[in-house]
Order: structure tokens, then sequence, then C-alpha cells
């Protein structure tokens, strides 16, 4: 069942805040009412409002017209403004600055709640597509993984998410998180690679008074912490084996025990993991518990490298440069077509972390509105060009393809051989140039599954 809108009204004349009041109430909307603008304020902070009606001449704290106070402190709210003619022009440049529309007296019922149906469906549009605003991109391939990203946000299995170093896994992560019906729940976000694993095994986990040296406390770990919430594991691969044993336990029995308790607690926690390496390949390489990989893999997101997705350098770049403008205070206000197409043609090794520090170092330097090309060449200090040579980008295809077989063999380099139609000799000297293990490529089977085969092929008596 929908919500039905909530509406509030600010006018300084009480029989037209009445009327406005008596037709928004009979078209069945929720409205509160407000007749100066710190009362309004005090109703924005206390309770959930989809649109403000508010008298252009009503004034907020700090000096400011209650619309210009609204758009400073409560951005994702629409506003529609109620005007006389004396005050048109100030009207105009508010929706100019982000009202939605204008209203002046008489107020025709019909065209008021048309407006008002207006705006809050304008008002929903903008809010389903909140959760992913920090990801910046338009191209094919990031609409179609944010696609995918919002049709598993809605259940509540747990993901892995993977991707090149800087390309935007936690971000992503999050975004799933906004979009899930835990949004209103705990966030919580730690990185497997950067903590010792004893301190890990404590944050993870928690501990009693004295559990751990140099601790006198006690201290609930994140999973419980994020309990109706979501819990983010960066780089998960690189949790020690005893520490993803541990993990694995807990997710499968929806219990955890912090370090030195006599007793469990209840888990209510979505995990997110990433990992910049390939989780299926770690998986195989031993590198990840196969049962943690089945348990968190439920639904598998790949971030594709910037390079793959380059229709968005310009977005990301005119984005990063209007962020580090206003952070650093600078009149910097576009780059040159040189720059973007020399943007354009860049690597991005360290994808879009390197791409946005690369804006911040020019934007710093630029002493005049424009970027200019030769700036950029500067930040990007000769880096390597996407387009490579002929036979750069066939060692390329030949080690993908050679993955592709591997995996498909499940390591087994005869059967390899065969569907390549190679003898074995020249693929095992075709995996040695790409470095290739096939032992990698194996299947490991569980305990369990071996001494089940044990039984069945073994002979009695």
């Amino acid at each position: 069942m929908t919500a039905i809108p909530q509406i509030l009204l600010v006018d300084q004349e009480p029989e037209q805040l009445q009327h406005l009041n008596d037709v928004l109430l009979s078209a069945g909307y929720r409205v509160r009412t407000a007749d100066d603008g710190n009362e309004a304020l005090q109703v924005l902070e206390t309770l959930r409002i989809e649109l403000v009606l508010c008298d252009q001449r009503t004034s907020g704290r700090d000096g400011l017209t209650l619309n210009e106070q609204i758009q400073q402190d409560f951005p994702g709210i629409t506003r529609i403004l109620l005007i006389n003619q004396s005050v048109m022009p100030e009207a105009l440049e508010a929706t100019a600055q982000g009202a939605f529309g204008i209203l002046a007296p008489p107020y025709d019922p019909a065209h008021l709640l048309d407006t008002v149906r207006a705006a809050l469906d304008t008002a929903h549009q903008r809010r389903d597509q909140r959760w992913r605003e920090r990801i910046v991109g338009r191209s094919a391939s990031m609409e179609h993984l944010l696609d995918q990203a919002r049709r598993v946000a809605v259940s509540d299995v747990n993901l892995t998410i993977s991707g090149p170093l800087g390309s935007g896994k936690e971000l992503l992560a999050e975004a799933v998180h906004r979009a899930s019906r835990r949004s209103e729940g705990p966030l919580e976000v730690i990185s497997c690679s950067e903590l010792p694993q004893q301190m890990l095994e404590a944050e993870l986990f928690g501990h009693t008074s004295g559990a751990i040296s140099g601790s006198s406390s006690q201290q609930p770990g994140l999973l419980t912490r994020t309990r109706g919430g979501t819990l983010i594991l960066n780089e998960i691969c690189d949790l020690s084996p005893a520490l993803q044993s541990k993990l694995l336990m807990a997710l499968q029995t929806a219990r955890s025990r912090a370090l030195g308790a006599d007793r469990e607690e209840s888990l209510d926690v979505r995990i997110i993991a990433t990992s910049s390496r390939n989780l299926e390949h770690a998986m195989l390489g031993g590198e990840l518990n196969d049962e943690l990989y089945y348990e968190l893999s439920g639904v598998s997101l790949e971030i594709p490298a910037l390079q793959e997705r380059a229709e968005d350098i310009p977005v990301l770049a005119r984005h990063f440069l209007k962020e580090a403008a206003l952070r650093h205070n600078r009149r910097v206000r576009n780059l040159s077509p040189g720059a973007i197409h020399l943007l354009g043609l860049s690597a991005w090794p360290g994808n879009v972390t390197q791409l946005k520090g690369v804006i911040e170092q020019v934007v710093a330097q630029s002493g005049s509105p424009v970027v200019s090309e030769a700036l950029v060449a500067k930040a990007l200090d000769n880096q390597e060009r996407v387009i490579p040579s002929f036979n750069e980008a066939r060692a390329e295809f030949e080690r993908r393809y050679l993955i592709k077989l591997l995996q498909i063999t499940e390591g087994n380099v005869t059967h390899a051989a065969r569907i390549a139609q190679r003898n074995r000799t020249d693929l095992y000297k075709l995996l040695g140039k790409h470095d290739l293990e096939p032992a990698r490529f194996k299947v490991r089977r569980s305990r369990t599954s071996r001494k089940q085969n044990a039984g069945r092929t073994g002979t009695s008596g």
C-alpha cells in the first residue's frame, strides 16, 4: 500500500492558508501548516515532508527566505512557491535555483492540484534515483550494471562485487544498501587488508573486557552492530583461512560469539564482499574458502575498468572538476576539448580513483577557467594510451582465451589442447608464456565429498 504524501503549507495570510489547506485535504493529501519560517523549519526537522508550498515572502533563519533555507538545509525536498505579482522576478530566480514552480492568487483548485501532482511525481522520480546518485556515468555497461544492482538490492541475498582497483566497488556496495529494504538500518565498512588478523577478528566478532591485549572495555562486533543493516567487507580474499572459516560458520548459523564471551548472539546482517581479484579464480586457487565463496556469491556483480567504459570519462571528469573547484574555491569551470580528448585516450590503470586525482591536480594548478590540454598532459605524465599495439592486443586475447579454456576444462590440459586444436607441448608453452598454472583451475572438492566418493568406489570386506 502506497503511503499518502505529506505536504507542508506555509503562508502568512490566514484566509489564504485555510483555503489552500482545504483544497489539499479534499484531494486526500496529509497536510501540515505553518504561518512563519521558524515553525516550518521545525516541522521539516521532525516529519517526513515530501513537498513544501511556501509563501516567497516568508523568512527563514539567518536572514534567508524560507525557500533559500529549505534549499540549503533540505535539498531533497521539492518546493512550490506562492507569490504575488510584486515579487515575480525573485520567484523566477528561485525557480531557476531549483524550486519546482510558482503559484499566484487567486488559486484555482484544479490548477493547484495539477501542479502539486506534477511536483510529487518529480519528487518520487528523484527519490527513486537517489540510491545511485553518487555513481556517475552514462555508458550502456554501467546502466546495465546498475539495473542488475537495483534488482538484486530488493532481495536480501549476500553478494560479491569484483572489479579492478579504483573502479568504485565500495560506492556500488553502498548504493545497493541504499536501494534495499535495509536502507534505514546501519551500514558499516571494513577493509580486510588494512588490519592485523587478530584486530580484524575483534572488529568483526567483538570482544569482552580483557579478551584482547590492551583493551579494558567490551566492544560489540560489526556483525552484531549491523543488525538489520549491511556490512561491506572490502578485499575479502585478504581474510586469513581461519577467519574465513569462522565467518562462514557465523553466516551459516546466523549466530556469532565475541572473543572471550560465554554465549552467542543472533545475527541479522547482509554481507556485501568486494575484491579486486576474480573471486572464482581465488576460490579455485585456494585463496578463498570454497564454502564461503558460495555463501557470499548468491549474486555476483562486476564493475568494468574505466577504459572499458570510455564514454563515461568526460562525464566523470567534469563531475570531479566541479567538486574540486568548489572544495578548493577555484574559478575553474571546464576542460578544453583537447584536454577531454587526451583524457579519453589514456589507459587509466588506476581507474576512477586515478582520474579523480588527475582532475584534482589540474584544478589546483590551472590559472584560467578552462583547463588546457598541456596541463592535463603534464598531470598524466606520459601514461600509456588505451589503444594498444597489435602485438599487445594479440597477447591479451591469447591470455583471455587460455583462461576461458582452463575454466571450461577445469585445468585439464589434454582436454584444453583438444578444444584449441593444438598439441599439449604447444599449449604448455603458451600457458608458461602467460604465467597460467593449470592446477589453479582444478575444482577443489570438499573433504566430505571425497569421503563419499571413496565409499562409493571402494571394495567391501
